[in-house]
């Protein structure tokens, strides 16, 4: 059994903390060295990220960001000006509108990330298959259990 499917004691625990929280870091830098390269804020580039999958409706985009329905039209129409989203038809529904991104927000966005995405990938590739499942579950489950733990967070401010 290699290093990482060992079992692990209360000090490997701390260095899963760690190494979760040097990664948030990380992360964070790189978005907000993101959302500097295309002169926005970090809510108008987590909105760029939220459509990544497709247009999505204003609704959803306030939802998801936790903003009101005015910030959001704000943030769009923000968005709009530099020509990085565009909205249109609902395909489901022609009275509503959704928002999806413009191919230059996704130009600009690639020359971001894709670096970072193609070092990744080698940096997996030198894990071999089987370690880099290991690794990857792990990091959907360390995103699972953020997702809970923030559900947690939004319900309780709710409450009071």
């Amino acid at each position: 059994m290699d290093d990482l499917t060992s079992q692990q004691g209360p000090q490997d625990d701390a260095g899963v903390v760690a190494a979760c929280r040097e990664l948030h870091a990380a992360i964070d830098a790189l978005d907000e060295r993101a959302a500097k390269v295309l002169g926005v804020s970090r809510n108008d580039l987590r909105c760029l990220n939220l459509l990544e999958r497709g247009p999505v409706s204003p609704t959803r985009i306030a939802e998801t960001l936790a903003l009101t329905k005015g910030s959001v039209t704000t943030l769009i129409d923000r968005l709009e000006r530099k020509n990085l989203v565009s909205r249109k038809s609902s395909p489901n529904d022609g009275r509503a509108v959704v928002v999806e991104a413009t191919s230059e927000a996704w130009m600009v966005l690639a020359n971001i990330y894709r670096p970072f995405g193609e070092a990744l990938s080698d940096l997996s590739g030198r894990y071999g298959p089987d370690r880099a499942k290991v690794v990857s579950q792990a990091l959907f489950e360390i995103a699972a259990l953020c997702r809970t733990e923030a559900g947690k967070s939004q319900s309780m401010s709710s409450a009071g």
